[in-house]
């Protein structure tokens, strides 16, 4: 007959065996998604083919650096067309948004300071600048975590380079302490057909496709979050606060006729969408709809700077009159 103690002790073994190999088990969830937590909310998956609908499926936060891209034919799919506008509206004597077309790219910023005296149109500016830098001189910073597919990864990495650089001008001067931005941009892929959209704060981005308009960026403020009262349009995220700023990017399948609106709150705030829709579908060019939008906001009250971007997109085969 075994020695009761031995069996005791043998058993005490096995048992604290068990426990540990059960703490592994359920612990190595949690480290994993340490390992792999997020600096921004992602809706990023490129697909082989759009949907029905033209909109890419949501993907989540695991793409891998080698799924990088959709297939890229050597010839374009669409085309696109943009044209911007921004005013300084009625209440306001500068004018804080800034915003960028870069042809050559297939890029379109648009960008909404906030700080006192003239800060927030230095922190619009510095926005715009550090994300047209970043693509002009193919320089999107150090490798980020998760890691993203090419493009998008590339959207991501200039905001928060502009972030960085906004940062550092507000600690190099006192005048410009606590300034920041918001930014919203729309990087085309004309060849695999696709946009990625990005945005911080509370610029906009819609889209107009067979008559139905869509916004397709959800505000980052108080309200948003559920807060009501007089602090519900104050931000809860802008470029240029933090140290690190969270970057909210999807990926769509744009199609022929669609149109995608960038615009500061000024815009979205005093022009409803039924007007910017009915604006959208009846203004004879891109030109002439950036002009009655800007109107439009004035009518509303014009209480801040106003600016949008119009770019709509084409079939390859045949581009209609911008």
């Amino acid at each position: 007959m075994p020695d009761p103690h031995v069996v005791y002790i043998v058993t005490g073994v096995v048992v604290l065996g068990l426990i540990a190999w059960v703490i592994v088990v359920l612990t190595r969830p949690v480290e994993a998604s340490k390992r792999h937590g997020l600096d921004a909310h992602l809706e990023i998956r490129d697909e082989p083919s759009p949907q029905v609908d033209g909109t890419s499926p949501r993907g989540d936060a695991s793409s891998k650096p080698d799924e990088d891209e959709d297939p890229t034919g050597p010839h374009a799919l669409i085309l696109v067309t943009a044209v911007g506008r921004t005013d300084p509206g009625l209440a306001r004597t500068n004018n804080e948004d800034a915003y960028a077309i870069l042809e050559n790219h297939q890029l379109f910023v648009v960008a909404d300071g906030m700080g006192r005296h003239a800060a927030g149109e230095v922190a619009s500016k510095l926005c715009v600048e550090a994300i047209t830098e970043a693509f002009e001189k193919a320089d999107f910073g150090p490798p980020r975590e998760p890691p993203l597919p090419r493009r998008p990864s590339r959207l991501r990495g200039a905001i928060l380079l502009a972030n960085e650089r906004v940062q550092a001008a507000a600690r190099a001067n006192d005048a410009y302490a606590g300034m920041g931005t918001t930014v919203v941009a729309a990087y085309f892929s004309p060849n695999n057909q696709r946009v990625y959209i990005a945005h911080v704060g509370d610029s906009r981005c819609y889209r107009l496709r067979g008559g139905k308009l869509a916004q397709l960026t959800t505000d980052h403020t108080l309200g948003a979050a559920g807060i009501e009262g007089k602090t519900a349009s104050v931000l809860s995220r802008a470029v240029g606060l933090e140290d690190v700023v969270e970057v909210d990017l999807r990926t769509e399948s744009p199609l022929p006729g669609d149109v995608y609106v960038l615009c500061s709150d000024g815009l979205s705030r005093m022009v409803s969408e039924e007007k910017l829709q009915a604006t959208l579908e009846s203004a004879p060019s891109l030109e002439e709809a950036t002009k009655v939008l800007v109107d439009e906001a004035k009518k509303g009250g014009g209480r801040d700077n106003i600016t949008t971007i119009l770019v709509r997109v084409d079939d390859a085969k045949g581009r209609g009159a911008a």
